[in-house]
């Protein structure tokens, strides 16, 4: 698993609080190429942003019933675009959080920049509509979440795109978009992460959670910040809380 180096990392961190506000069109959804059970590969044109590569996981009961969907952001990266579906390597790592969900599971790869770039929120939000408009999913469990620069593109995307998405899970997440959440967040955030402020994460739950949001802040303890595969069992909690709202 490969993760931006730290000294990138800290470049990346401080220009969060540099980007636009302003709403971004979402091209009209289109259908994605309908695969069977497994883990795939694959790459889209998405409109207006460009070629964009994804992977996605189908679990067994897809086609059988309405599934949920989860949108899952990648960590930070070298160079100027990420290797070549780096999303395969969060979906591997968070899987036995998510497996509980038995969800089709779609993570795309950034197109150079972070979440937070027009594009990008582009692809995400596209991807997820394109996804719902070709498998069975329940509108009602559509859920965002990523791990570190997928976390802040969580609490990004997800805060601008509550009509699309029903619950986020941002995972050791660096603070970035709106404390006005309607739909429930779960988020996750280690004592001793040695990267992403821990108490900057915790004053942001607070801060939504004043504002009414349903937010659980999840604090956990003995995990650094590079130790992605480790937060697995806390994302689990976060999915059967979430089920818990979804009642």
């Amino acid at each position: 698993m490969r993760h931006l180096t730290l000294l990138a990392t800290a470049f990346w961190i401080a220009a969060l609080g540099c980007q636009p506000p302003g709403p971004v069109a979402i091209p009209a959804a289109g259908k994605l190429p309908q695969l069977t059970v497994g883990t795939h590969k694959e790459s889209v044109e998405v409109p207006g942003a460009g070629r964009v590569k994804y992977t996605i996981d189908i679990p067994a009961d897809a086609g059988s019933e309405k599934v949920p969907l989860v949108l899952a952001l990648h960590y930070g990266y070298d160079g100027s675009v990420p290797e070549a579906h780096t999303g395969a390597d969060l979906i591997d790592a968070f899987r036995p959080g998510l497996g509980e969900l038995k969800a089709i599971v779609i993570a795309p790869d950034v197109l150079g920049g972070d979440w937070t770039d027009a594009q990008n929120e582009q692809a995400a939000v596209w991807l997820t509509q394109s996804a719902m408009q070709t498998y069975d999913i329940d509108p009602k469990r559509v859920i965002i979440t990523g791990f570190s620069m997928g976390g802040a593109g969580t609490w990004y995307i997800g805060s601008r795109h509550q009509d699309v998405f029903t619950a986020a899970i941002p995972v050791a997440a660096p603070v970035t978009g709106s404390t006005d959440w309607k739909i429930p967040v779960y988020s996750i955030h280690s004592q001793q992460d040695d990267i992403v402020s821990y108490s900057a994460a915790k004053k942001h739950a607070d801060a939504i959670k004043a504002k009414g949001g349903k937010i659980e802040f999840k604090s956990v303890t003995g995990l650094t910040h590079y130790d992605t595969g480790n937060y697995a069992s806390h994302l689990g909690e976060g999915v059967k809380w979430l089920q818990e709202q979804w009642k």
